[in-house]
């Protein structure tokens, strides 16, 4: 049962003490990028450039920073290119990256949402279906090899789970950063010859795809395109049942990569709350699955939620070391379910979870950064200022000052 952390007049005291220096620390990790029309959130912490995998952060600064939460969104299609792939980092120099994708939750919802928060008008909308429609197509072309409307992991850095054993066998870190033969500096597009290991047909990336596609049909249906809504639609439920026939394992409730060779990579990581927060379980299966592994303390339900890999898995890194997506219980994966937790009717477990981080920051000072030790909710690494991180305590102790 989920259980909310009640905090002290003394821990209370503290958390006020801290909460104007953590707003202050947002608003410093609004930086100027050359080409965008605003101040636009970075990462924070090393992170010095705006990523496409958090691109969800926006969301939570939008109501007080509209205009850095559509510069974002206004920057991606601006260093869009013709081909249609997105930029997986821009950099605060200005510099873009199109190695990799670097994808969660789809560019074309989280624009699409924070263009209808922040009041745009409809040729934003209509830029923002372009960009969509462009970035689809592109992913259809250079990571669905099968045609199955699901989309490839190349490299590690592809979801952005570094340092995970779930990357085994792929480039540890990006195709470009090694010599090709004849390739004349590699894009996302270019899939390694000399990694076996690849294409991986990844759940978490193929849902991304799915909940882009819905989002698009929404976006058409708004622009008056009927014919595009219902094409759409139905490209978006293709590729939601392709991820149920494809990636599903029974026995398990789980979903897995699967290789080139047609067998499941059984790596079981945070990946599958991805799924949940593109919608593409339903709300039946996803209680059923949140009930066997994330309310498990032999699985996800550790003392400090969510590890980044079941703690029973094999494949464990018991090490904890720094920026470790093999083990250690991740910022960026409990904001995202700030949003998925919340839009399955799940708002005790949501608050339940906050309330861990609350208590993992009362009982250590820390810089803030990007994630925890599980089992005792001790800060790892000391780069601080890591925006989900910051959003965390910022919800978190508005929810520990209520009680």
């Amino acid at each position: 049962m989920a259980v909310q952390e009640v905090f002290t007049d003394a821990e209370k005291s503290c958390i006020r003490g801290r909460l104007g220096g953590v707003e202050n620390a947002i608003k410093e990790n609004l930086k100027i990028i050359p080409g965008a029309i605003a101040p636009v959130p970075i990462a924070g912490a090393c992170y010095q450039g705006i990523w496409l995998e958090h691109n969800q952060d926006t969301l939570f600064i939008a109501d007080n920073f509209p205009e850095s939460a559509w510069a974002a969104q206004d920057l991606f299609m601006r260093r869009q290119r013709p081909d249609g792939l997105l930029p997986a980092l821009v950099r605060v120099s200005g510099e873009a990256f199109y190695r990799q994708i670097q994808s969660v939750w789809p560019f074309a919802r989280c624009a699409f949402e924070i263009a209808w928060k922040t009041g745009r008008g409809e040729e934003d909308f209509r830029r923002i279906y372009q960009a969509g429609v462009a970035y689809d197509d592109w992913l259809g072309k250079n990571r669905d090899h099968r045609n199955l409307g699901l989309v490839e992991m190349f490299c590690e850095y592809d979801t952005g789970h570094d340092k995970s054993p779930r990357a085994a066998g792929l480039h540890p870190r990006n195709a470009a950063s090694e010599p090709h033969p004849g390739v004349k500096d590699p894009d996302a597009g270019y899939m390694p010859e000399n990694y076996p290991a690849v294409p991986v047909i990844a759940p978490d990336l193929s849902a991304m795809r799915y909940q882009g596609r819905k989002a698009l049909s929404e976006l058409a249906a708004l622009l008056g395109e009927e014919n595009g809504a219902l094409k759409w639609r139905e490209l978006a439920e293709s590729t939601k049942a392709a991820i149920k026939k494809h990636l599903y394992d029974e026995e398990d409730d789980f979903y897995y990569d699967l290789g080139p060779d047609g067998k499941f990579r059984k790596f079981r990581t945070e990946h599958l709350t991805r799924l949940y927060l593109n919608e593409a379980v339903d709300k039946k299966e996803m209680r059923r699955q949140y009930a066997r592994y994330f309310e498990n303390p032999e699985e996800f339900g550790t003392p400090f939620p969510i590890p980044s890999i079941s703690v029973s898995d094999p494949a464990f890194v018991k090490e904890l070391p720094a920026n470790c997506w093999g083990g250690n219980t991740q910022a960026l994966t409990a904001l995202r379910a700030m949003m998925w937790l919340k839009r399955y009717g799940m708002d005790a477990e949501r608050k339940a979870l906050l309330s861990r981080w609350m208590r993992a920051f009362v009982r250590w000072d820390s810089p803030l950064p990007q994630e925890l030790n599980p089992f005792t909710g001790e800060p790892i690494g000391a780069q601080g200022n890591y925006m989900p991180t910051l959003l965390l305590f910022k919800m978190g102790a508005e929810l520990a000052l209520k009680k």
